[in-house]
């Protein structure tokens, strides 16, 4: 699931877009609605969660869209901006922003699943660079690359990397799906980088950090693949 944020001081206009999200976004989304930027940035700020695409028109009443948006690109630089306006007159003005699609209103038909489509691109190829992860406070992103191990220990997953130790609930198995190809199952409570991998025997890897985990005999086999695959292979380094 994605969410989306569309921002339109026209109450009805909102509706519509909405509507027609739903009917062409080829995955599951959850809408918020504003109707002044200020509502918007309020409820980023408050929440520290950014929206994965941001529906923003360019010309409100009291406020600029676009002006918007530059705080957007600064506090979550990995939101997806569609501005959605009826102004032609901001082609230029937008390319103060990091943007991925300007759409008149009135063609709205005719490119907002091409906008749509082309945002998850670019979010499915950020996702492969960090791990996001949900914690009782807040969501929480994390560079892959300093990530050394995952750690079950009954209801809490231990995250450690190069820069500390993150918790969240979520289980291991739900968490490698968001992985890149470089992290394995050493054990049934152990996800490993194979990347900080240093050494390696039947029963344990030695990590960058110096720290031993456990491998266990059903994924030794595996463990050596991706450490081998780390050393020699470059689809390991390539996203």
């Amino acid at each position: 699931m994605i969410s989306i944020a569309i921002c339109d001081d026209n109450e009805i206009t909102t509706q519509e877009i909405a509507k027609k999200v739903e009917q062409c976004c080829p995955i599951e989304t959850e809408f918020s609605i504003f109707h002044h930027p200020k509502d918007l940035l309020d409820s980023i700020h408050a929440k520290e969660k950014a929206y994965d695409i941001i529906l923003m028109d360019t010309e409100f009443e009291s406020a600029s869209g676009i002006e918007a948006v530059k705080q957007i690109n600064a506090w979550h630089p990995d939101s997806q901006i569609i501005y959605i306006t009826n102004h032609v007159t901001y082609f230029s003005s937008v390319y103060e922003t990091s943007h991925i699609f300007y759409i008149l209103k009135k063609d709205i038909d005719k490119y907002l699943q091409a906008a749509l489509k082309k945002a998850i691109r670019h979010l499915k190829k950020i996702n492969q660079l960090y791990l996001i992860i949900h914690t009782k406070q807040n969501d929480i992103r994390l560079p892959q690359s300093k990530i050394l191990y995952l750690e079950r220990i009954m209801r809490t997953t231990n995250i450690y990397t190069a820069d500390g130790v993150y918790q969240t609930p979520e289980r291991l198995d739900s968490i490698s799906e968001r992985l890149c190809p470089w992290f394995c199952l050493s054990h049934r409570s152990y996800l490993i980088n194979g990347r900080h991998i240093i050494n390696l025997d039947r029963h344990h890897a030695i990590l960058s950090n110096e720290i031993s985990i456990p491998v266990s005999r059903t994924c030794y086999e595996n463990v050596k693949k991706t450490f081998a695959g780390c050393v020699w292979s470059e689809e390991f380094y390539t996203t």
